[in-house]
């Protein structure tokens, strides 16, 4: 049976400090007593999880005491500019990858310099590449990730076995992925796509998952990475209709043609399918191995083959970053050596174990690589951790990804070509650019 990730991380927290030896360092911050307020946006079932991290972290550092402050993410991304505005911003807040850059092009966020990272042991190279680059902007560092989700693509062993196929040797490229989802589709009368006489409309079992939300359009956003495209051009202008994504696109949107897909398809549609054993393969966010693990599923998770092309292995991925909003003047210089000893702690191997209970993967190779992950279905994408790719690194994510993910729709729907879609969604995503760069100037 398959152990649940978050029972097992659970069941391996209580020894993470002796499976990491040396995480618990002594404390590095020597200046005198200071108290830090932390904000962040972990409300849910993962807080129990933080404040007793906190606790911890209190207990064994005795002049630095953290009082950890939960609220929604929605209320911190409107309170956060007047607070630093107001000279009142809390000493360390968590941001999202979506929105740390437009944070940092405001001037909300301090950046690291590399003399601090190093005074206070965080070196970013333990972490993994794109993850920690994430919190990065215009060549400077603004955050230390400590939490960590995915576009996974989880796969049905039995229906890969029934088709002729090795569940253990998942696929990787563009053409076992099709041979895969051509494998598992067949029509009710027993014939498969390819065949004389396949009904695509009378499916029995299918290859693909594929569907119209935003979640659904990460798989296309994976699949321009993949073949060596941009969201944005090196203006920070929209650039997600170059022939690059149009190809990686039109591959995706051809699956429901050759009837590996549903056609006029919704997440929630293809979730039910996926469970009741109907197709194949589901991408999606990794947030769903649990409800899989508790239906006792013979499944298995992998990283996102490379649909788009052949120019790297590429998935959409979310994170949180520890930074430190940018103070008034005459802000205390302990408080701010006690808040990087604070990162630093939070972002140990020993920490990040922990947090793994709540669903975050990895942040780094040293806990991705622990033995306590073995029979951990999540750990079939541990060998591809490091091209995980999130949506950041240009301030206006929200006016790039809102009209993609509208773009995707269209293309996916069959109400515009690929290429209409994708240049209709380029010109109303610049047309938005082109009124929030008047917020960062």
């Amino acid at each position: 049976m398959t152990v649940p990730l978050s029972r097992l991380a659970l069941l391996t927290a209580a020894v993470a400090l002796a499976t990491f030896p040396g995480s618990a360092s002594a404390q590095s911050y020597s200046g005198p007593k200071v108290n830090l307020t932390f904000l962040h946006g972990f409300t849910g079932p993962d807080r129990p999880v933080m404040e007793g991290l906190i606790k911890k972290y209190n207990e064994s550092h005795p002049n630095v005491q953290v009082r950890g402050q939960a609220q929604p993410w929605g209320t911190t991304w409107q309170q956060l500019p007047a607070l630093v505005a107001s000279g009142k911003a809390p000493d360390v807040v968590v941001i999202n990858e979506d929105q740390i850059t437009g944070f940092v092009a405001r001037g909300a966020v301090s950046p690291l310099a590399p003399a601090e990272l190093k005074a206070a042991g965080i070196n970013k190279s333990n972490f993994f590449g794109p993850l920690f680059a994430t919190a990065d902007y215009k060549d400077q560092a603004y955050g230390v990730p400590i939490s960590s989700v995915a576009y996974v693509m989880f796969y049905n062993k039995d229906l890969m076995k029934k088709a002729g196929l090795d569940p253990s040797k998942p696929p990787k490229t563009r053409e076992e992925f099709l041979k895969a989802a051509q494998a598992c589709t067949v029509d009710k009368s027993g014939k498969k796509a390819g065949q004389a006489g396949f009904d695509p409309k009378n499916l029995d079992t299918w290859g693909v998952s594929l569907y119209n939300n935003w979640v659904g359009a990460r798989a296309a956003y994976a699949a321009i990475l993949q073949n060596g495209g941009q969201m944005v051009d090196k203006n920070q202008n929209a650039a997600f209709n170059s022939p690059q994504a149009v190809s990686a696109v039109q591959f995706l949107v051809d699956l429901v043609k050759q009837g590996v897909a549903r056609p006029n398809s919704t997440e929630e549609a293809e979730l039910a399918a996926f469970s009741q054993g109907k197709v194949c393969m589901f991408p999606s966010g990794q947030w769903y191995l649990d409800r899989f693990e508790q239906q006792k599923m013979n499944f298995g998770v992998t990283f996102l083959p490379r649909v788009g092309g052949t120019v790297k292995d590429a998935a959409w991925g979310g994170s949180s970053h520890l930074t430190l909003p940018r103070q008034a003047s005459g802000y205390d210089a302990n408080k701010r050596k006690a808040a990087l000893d604070f990162m630093a702690w939070m972002s140990l191997p020993a920490q990040n174990l922990t947090w793994t209970s709540t669903g975050s993967l990895p942040t780094q190779a040293a806990v991705a690589k622990n033995s306590q992950f073995e029979k951990a279905a999540i750990s079939g994408i541990f060998d591809r951790l490091n091209s995980v790719y999130a949506t950041s690194g240009y301030p206006w994510v929200g006016q790039v990804m809102g009209p993609f993910d509208q773009a995707w729709e269209a293309a996916y729907l069959g109400k515009k070509t690929v290429p209409q879609a994708l240049n209709d969604g380029v010109k109303e995503s610049n047309k938005q650019i082109e009124q929030a760069r008047k917020n960062f100037q």
